[in-house]
């Protein structure tokens, strides 16, 4: 008696954890893709703002050298000189601001707030790539097993065939069960190879993001199923990143007003200067040494209206980053919401897709006892080993969804990168 090839599927799923390998995923990705190495370097010179922001509160130090050669001719009704004088002259001077009624130190404020822009900048970069390859990786696996599951699926329904092609011959099967079969042994070939080529095309889309093989990865992420929408939107609204960019804005606008209103104060400025000079180097000259301070109070009375205005445009862009700031908050609201309805609606779809699975198999088992019986035919069992490999699908990629669902809720609750801080290069 013909003992049929079941197709079994095992498949083990906790809803409080989920073990996910993607360690080394995230790792390699920080140290080797390009747009990290980009984004470090633009710290590196946004880092120099801050610097220059302090060096401008510093006295400046300059020094001149100057070398004049001169020649005159001299007559007298006696006599007729030529005197050569090359006279060299020696200046330092020093220049240092006393009172800019706070300018320079807005400055500085506003550098450590283009920093921090730049810095929270990468942190977007470095959340989207995590998200990218997060999403490579749990694809690839996915694939993998959709592909071992193709295959187990078409060395069942190979077997079917000849088996069929066998009773065939002898005239305990009809031609619609061979057509039947022959039909079913083509779509399982299509299946298995387009399975192949997923896996091979989702493996290089995962290298060109991670620089990595998805080969020997470990590690467990715990899923936090549990969460609530309350508590993400709680969170989010003090740790999204792209909301302090905005916050950020509105501060850097405020600075450029106030720095604006700073200039039409007054300004003092000192000025010390030492100089040398020698005339004698050819001929007799003069040696001379001299040094000066000075005060310079700088008043601002007529500015052309310019200031005004800058001050009265920058009011304006205040305004209008509030507006912006305020218009996020409720698109997040909103993103957070579909991210968490897509969240629950994939773990409802995996339970659902779990049952199908577990109807099937026990379907399968069934249907094996009578197929021995001669009560049901080799179709029967080929239909229901492929309602097996569709529901198996549909469970992989629904757990595929759930999972990129959990880490898109945490990159716009802004807590993504916390999963991931042991991999991340030093910003500060």
């Amino acid at each position: 008696m013909f003992k049929f090839i079941i197709l079994s599927v095992f498949i083990f799923f906790s809803f409080k954890s989920f073990s996910i390998d993607v360690d080394e995923t995230i790792e390699s990705t920080v140290q080797n893709n390009p747009k990290i190495k980009i984004g470090l370097e633009k710290l590196i010179e946004s880092k120099e703002l801050i610097e220059s922001a302090y060096g401008a509160k510093l006295p400046t130090i300059t020094s001149t050298i100057t070398g004049t050669y001169s020649k005159a001719e001299s007559q007298t009704t006696t006599s007729t000189t030529t005197p050569e004088t090359f006279t060299d002259k020696y200046k330092l001077s020093i220049t240092h601001n006393l009172f800019d009624a706070g300018y320079n130190d807005l400055e500085i404020e506003r550098s450590k707030i283009l920093f921090d822009d730049e810095v929270i900048n990468f942190k977007i970069i470095i959340q989207d790539l995590i998200l990218d390859a997060i999403t490579g990786y749990l694809t690839v696996i996915n694939y993998e097993k959709l592909l071992e599951t193709t295959k187990k699926n078409f060395e069942s329904v190979s077997k079917a065939l000849e088996i069929t092609k066998t009773k065939f011959d002898l005239g305990t099967s009809t031609l619609y069960d061979l057509q039947k079969a022959e039909s079913s042994s083509v779509i399982a070939s299509v299946n298995l190879f387009a399975a192949k080529q997923n896996v091979e095309i989702g493996k290089k889309s995962f290298q060109r993001i991670a620089g990595l093989k998805p080969i020997n990865l470990e590690d467990v992420i715990d899923i936090e199923s549990s969460i609530t929408l309350s508590s993400v939107l709680k969170t989010a609204m003090n740790n999204n990143l792209n909301l302090k960019l905005l916050i950020n804005d509105a501060k850097n606008k405020e600075i450029l007003l106030l720095k604006e209103k700073k200039t039409k104060q007054p300004n003092i400025d000192i000025v010390g200067s030492a100089e040398y000079s020698d005339g004698g180097w050819i001929d007799d000259g003069t040696e001379t040494t001299k040094g000066s301070v000075a005060l310079t109070l700088t008043i601002p009375i007529y500015q052309q209206g310019i200031k005004n205005s800058n001050i009265r445009k920058y009011q304006s862009q205040i305004l209008q980053a509030e507006l912006n700031f305020e218009d996020y908050k409720e698109d997040l609201k909103i993103l957070i919401s579909n991210a968490y309805k897509d969240f629950k609606v994939s773990e409802a779809k995996m339970k659902s897709n779990l049952a199908v699975i577990k109807a099937s198999q026990t379907a399968l088992e069934s249907l094996k006892q009578e197929y021995d019986f001669g009560t049901k035919t080799i179709t029967d069992l080929i239909e229901e080993e492929g309602n097996l490999l569709s529901s198996t699908v549909d469970y992989l990629n629904s757990k595929k969804d759930y999972l990129i669902n959990y880490f898109k809720i945490k990159s716009l609750e802004g807590t993504l990168l916390n999963t991931f801080e042991n991999y991340l290069p030093p910003i500060n």
